[in-house]
């Protein structure tokens, strides 16, 4: 069981990097994140993940346990190496407030919520989390993406004239070490 929770912080931390990168962009770009926006993001972001942690769940059981283990390793750690890479959240962000009004309305909350849930769908697949654990799983990626949301913004305001720093490479260290989670 408590395996399983470490699992989920870890999945959920690292799926909320990108949030936290997100609102780190806004605040750089003195964009307010009410929220409201604040909730639809991470909102579907957190029912992504729960969608695609049943379609896991659902695999788990119909494939042999070497098999899950092996997939759910090779899905995760892929992820993983692509999101180390990858520099796209920090652009999502920064194109999200398309009206230029320097607040993310619901509407483009609705969009920047889809952007940053894509790797949920994947990591979700690949988690092979118990269904027994996806309400817990749900609870801590809608808190979890809400406070990365909320401070990203808060200290991007706050450094704003310093540095435009671009956290996306974490969620993939964090994603492979969960990778090799799976094989233990």
């Amino acid at each position: 069981m408590y395996s399983y929770l470490l699992e989920i912080l870890l999945l959920v931390t690292a799926l909320s990097v990108d949030a936290f990168a997100a609102g780190f962009v806004y605040g750089v770009s003195k964009i307010k994140v009410p929220p409201l926006s604040i909730i639809i993001v991470t909102a579907i972001s957190s029912l992504i993940l729960v969608c695609s942690l049943l379609a896991g769940s659902l695999v788990n059981r119909l494939l042999p346990g070497n098999i899950t283990q092996h997939f759910s390793f090779l899905l995760l750690f892929i992820l993983g190496l692509v999101k180390l890479f990858d520099r796209t959240c920090h652009n999502e962000a920064e194109t999200a407030d398309k009206n230029k009004d320097a607040i993310l309305s619901p509407t483009e909350a609705l969009a920047l919520g889809a952007a940053l849930s894509i790797d949920s769908l994947a990591a979700g697949i690949g988690a092979g989390i118990p269904a027994a654990s996806i309400p817990t799983a749900f609870l801590a990626s809608f808190l979890i993406g809400a406070l990365a949301v909320l401070l990203g913004s808060i200290l991007g305001r706050l450094i704003s004239s310093h540095c435009r720093s671009n956290l996306c490479w974490v969620s993939g260290v964090l994603l492979i070490l969960l990778a090799f989670m799976k094989l233990l």
